[in-house]
Formats: structure tokens, C-alpha cells, sequence
């Protein structure tokens, strides 16, 4: 299942569950009776359409993580940089996969083309950062970062941590 669709779901279930709170606290309290097509049309409203506008305001970058494009993103917000990778090994691109495997969570990797997509975990305060990377040669290793939220400035500040991070953890 893609990202974007459990992350719907997820908050499609977060707000049925508010809902069913309230439309429980509203029966005990005033023993209000609400006929199961009014409650399905304000979950509709209430409950679906705001994830679905928020989940599509996000779409095409949150779909991009897991799609089979390899061209290098070009989102708003983004940040690249060029490292130089030593090897250790005779398959240099299976080191970086695995380096950073370690430290956050692939979501797309083509060993013949030497791309590797990337994100850190999203929180409900974090939309989180989106990665991409590619081997261009045996050393060379372009690395692009963009924020989920396009204005966030505290994922902005996150872009610059992570190409630190991802330096560190390409050459230790």
C-alpha cells in the first residue's frame, strides 16, 4: 500500500474516532438520536474531505518518493549537494543503500540506475523530508532533500541538518 494512501486512511480513522467520541458524549449527555444518513453525510464532510484535501494538497510529492521516476525532483524548497563516496566494497551503491538504510526509511531503490528515494518518518507536528540520490560514477553522489510542507521552516532548517547527516553518514 503507498504512502499516501495510509496516510489518508490513517486520518480518515483519526477523525471517525473523534467523531464516534462526540456523537457518543452528545447521546449521553442530551440523549440526542441522529439517523445513520445524517451521521454518514457529516463524516462525509467532516471526517473524509478534509484528509482527502490535505492528502492531495501533498500528492505529488509524497507520490514521488515511491514512484518509478528517476529524474531528480524539482519541488519548491529543495536542497542539492554533491559528496564523494570511498567505497569499501566492490558494490559501492549497496553500501550507500545500506548506510542509509540505517538512518531513514527508503521508499524507492533502482540498482541499475543507481537512484535511491528516501524520507524521515512524519510525525503529526513533521510532514518530515523527502530524499533523493544518485551514484553518478564510482565516487560521485548527487543528493537532493525537499521539504513535504513546501513553507515549513522548521523542515527547511531540517534540509540543511539532513545534507550534514547524510555527509557524515556517506563518509564514515
Amino acid at each position: 500500500m503507498r504512502f499516501t494512501l495510509r496516510l489518508f486512511l490513517f486520518w480518515v480513522s483519526v477523525f471517525l474516532l473523534f467523531y464516534l467520541a462526540v456523537i457518543g458524549v452528545v447521546y449521553l449527555f442530551w440523549r440526542v438520536h441522529i439517523e445513520l444518513w445524517q451521521a454518514a453525510l457529516v463524516f462525509f464532510l467532516a471526517g473524509i474531505l478534509p484528509p482527502a484535501s490535505i492528502t492531495a494538497y501533498y500528492f505529488r510529492r509524497l507520490d514521488y518518493m515511491e514512484a518509478e521516476q528517476l529524474d531528480p525532483p524539482d519541488f519548491t524548497g529543495q536542497k542539492k549537494a554533491r559528496f564523494t563516496f570511498r567505497a569499501r566494497t566492490d558494490n559501492p551503491f549497496d553500501e550507500v543503500l545500506q548506510r542509509v538504510d540505517r538512518q531513514w526509511i527508503i521508499s524507492y531503490s533502482d540498482r541499475k540506475n543507481r537512484v535511491l528515494k528516501f524520507r524521515t518518518d512524519a510525525r503529526m507536528m513533521s510532514w518530515g523530508v523527502g530524499g533523493f540520490l544518485r551514484m553518478e560514477d564510482e565516487g560521485n553522489i548527487e543528493v537532493i532533500v525537499y521539504p513535504i510542507h513546501p513553507r515549513s521552516r522548521r523542515e527547511e532548517l531540517m534540509l540543511t541538518q539532513l545534507l550534514r547527516v547524510i555527509s557524515s553518514v556517506l563518509n564514515h
